[in-house]
C-alpha cells in the first residue's frame, strides 16, 4: 500500500510528514520535476525541528495509483488529475482534502468507478526557506482536527493506513454536512478579508466589516433554510464571529492568494453558494457582489503581473 500525494503546498507537505510518521509509504507527485529522488524539508512544530525526505515520483513513472490524497487548490483539481489519469486505477480511493465544494462531483464524473472521499482540516501550516541550507521549512502552527467521509458509498472504515495517523483522522458519517459548515464560515470570512486586505479579527473590530459579514450570513441562512440544512447550534453569523475572533491574527487563504497574486478559490466557495441559490430560486445579491469583486480583483492582479513580466518595448 502506497499513498500518492498530489499538491505539495503546506497542507500536502504536512500530511506527507504525518503519513511518514505513521509508517505509511508515500510518493509525492510534483508539478515541477526535480533531479533528486527525495524532496527534503524541515518540519518545525513548537520547539521541535525534524528533517524529512519525501519520496518523489519521477516524471516518467508508470506505477499504478491506488490510493491518492489530493491537496491542490480546488480550481486546479481536474487539470492536476488529468496529468495522472492514465495511472489512476479505476477503483482507486481518492481523498480530496481541500477548501470549497463542487469539485467532488467533477472528480466523480471524471473517475466514475473510483471511491471519492471528502476531507476537511483545521490544521494550520505555512512554508518558507532556511537561508543557510536553502531547504524548505514547514511551520506547523495548529494540529487542528481532520475529518474524512466517503461520498461514493457508506463506509465504516477509513481508507487503508489512515487509522494510524497522529493526530487522529476522524471518520465522518455525514461529511456533506461538515463541508457545508466549513463553506459557510469560509464565505463569511475569506472574501471580505481578501477584498479589504485584513486579518480575520478585523472583521469583528470594524463595524462596517461586521455589518458586511452579517449580510453574507443572513443570505446563507435563507439558503440553508430552503435546503433544510441546520448547521450550527447558533446562527451562522454568531458562529462566524466566534471563529473570526478565535482566529483573529490569522490571514485567510484567500487573502494569502491575493497578496501572492495567485488565483483564489472564490468560485468553489462563494461561487458554490451563488450557484446553489440560483438552482433553488433564492437571491443572494451580497454574496454575488463579493464573488464578482474578488474575481475582478484577481483579474486586475493577473494583468498587472503579466505587464510587469512583458518584454520592454
Amino acid at each position: 500500500m502506497v499513498w500518492s500525494i498530489l499538491g505539495a503546498g503546506a497542507i500536502g507537505q504536512l500530511f506527507a510528514t504525518r503519513f511518514i510518521d505513521a509508517k505509511i509509504p508515500i510518493r509525492l507527485l510534483l508539478r515541477d520535476a526535480i533531479l533528486e529522488d527525495y524532496y527534503q524539508l524541515h518540519r518545525i512544530q513548537g520547539k521541535e525541528t525534524r528533517h524529512y525526505q519525501l519520496p518523489v515520483d519521477p516524471a516518467d513513472a508508470s506505477t499504478p495509483i491506488k490510493y491518492l490524497l489530493v491537496c491542490t487548490k480546488a480550481p486546479d483539481t481536474l487539470n492536476a488529475l488529468k496529468q495522472y489519469q492514465h495511472r489512476i486505477l479505476p477503483e482507486a480511493d481518492i481523498v480530496l482534502l481541500q477548501n470549497g465544494m463542487g469539485q467532488h462531483e467533477q472528480v466523480q464524473a471524471m473517475l466514475p468507478k473510483a471511491t471519492i472521499w471528502a476531507g476537511i482540516t483545521t490544521a494550520g501550516a505555512w512554508r518558507d526557506r532556511d537561508h543557510h541550507t536553502d531547504l524548505q521549512q514547514l511551520h506547523c502552527v495548529s494540529e487542528g482536527v481532520t475529518e474524512i467521509g466517503c461520498l461514493s458509498r457508506t463506509s465504516v472504515l477509513l481508507p487503508p493506513g489512515l487509522e494510524n495517523c497522529d493526530p487522529k483522522i476522524n471518520l465522518s458519517s455525514n461529511i456533506s454536512l461538515s463541508l457545508w459548515r466549513k463553506l459557510a464560515i469560509n464565505c463569511a470570512i475569506n472574501p471580505l478579508t481578501a477584498i479589504h486586505q485584513c486579518l480575520n479579527g478585523e472583521l469583528v473590530k470594524k463595524p462596517e466589516l461586521l455589518a458586511n459579514m452579517q449580510q453574507v450570513c443572513e443570505e446563507i441562512e435563507q439558503l440553508f433554510a430552503r435546503l433544510e440544512l441546520h448547521l450550527f447550534d447558533k446562527s451562522v453569523f454568531e458562529t462566524a464571529k466566534q471563529i473570526a475572533i478565535a482566529t483573529g491574527d490569522n490571514r485567510s487563504s484567500m487573502l494569502t492568494d491575493r497578496l501572492n497574486k495567485r488565483p483564489t478559490e472564490i468560485d468553489y466557495i462563494t461561487g458554490h453558494i451563488c450557484r446553489t441559490a440560483k438552482q433553488v430560486g433564492i437571491g443572494v445579491p451580497f454574496n454575488q457582489q463579493l464573488l464578482s469583486d474578488v474575481k475582478k480583483l484577481s483579474s486586475i492582479q493577473c494583468h498587472v503581473t503579466l505587464d510587469r513580466h512583458s518584454p520592454l518595448r
